[in-house]
């Protein structure tokens, strides 16, 4: 890490849960559940997951294994903070009659409680502000360079 991410304690946090956790994300060869979803990989120790991610500012051209992360676990925050599968794909704007993506989805809701055990206050961060995603600003700026 250079000391211009000294700037961002967003950074920082998540290069330490990366190395606490032996965290790696990278592309995934699973099948597509929705053209607008792109298959992640993510490993936790031992544990291996699919997470779908939309890659609407394709973040995922600057193959930056920080910014990989952000985008699975913001998949795995919208996931958990909606209330059902029908709330989800109305929030990512993708459409809902797809029993691929209502398995995907049913999947991985299921292993939400596994992974947020990962985190101490057991809730699934991003560690990035949603507005400072959207806005290109902060962390997420300097992620992109």
């Amino acid at each position: 890490m250079n000391r211009r991410a000294n700037h961002f304690p967003e950074v920082r946090e998540i290069q330490n849960f990366i190395d606490t956790h032996s965290i790696v994300t990278g592309w995934s060869r699973a099948s597509i559940v929705d053209i607008n979803l792109v298959p992640m990989e993510l490993k936790i120790g031992a544990q291996t997951y699919t997470i779908h991610v939309m890659d609407e500012y394709n973040d995922l051209n600057y193959y930056n294994p920080l910014l990989n992360f952000v985008l699975v676990f913001r998949e795995l925050e919208l996931i958990n903070d909606s209330s059902n599968y029908t709330d989800w794909c109305r929030q990512q704007g993708i459409n809902a009659n797809n029993d691929s993506l209502r398995s995907y989805y049913i999947d991985v809701a299921v292993t939400i409680p596994e992974i947020s055990n990962y985190f101490s206050n057991k809730e699934i961060t991003s560690f990035i502000v949603d507005l400072d995603f959207q806005l290109n600003s902060g962390a997420v700026q300097y992620l992109r360079i």
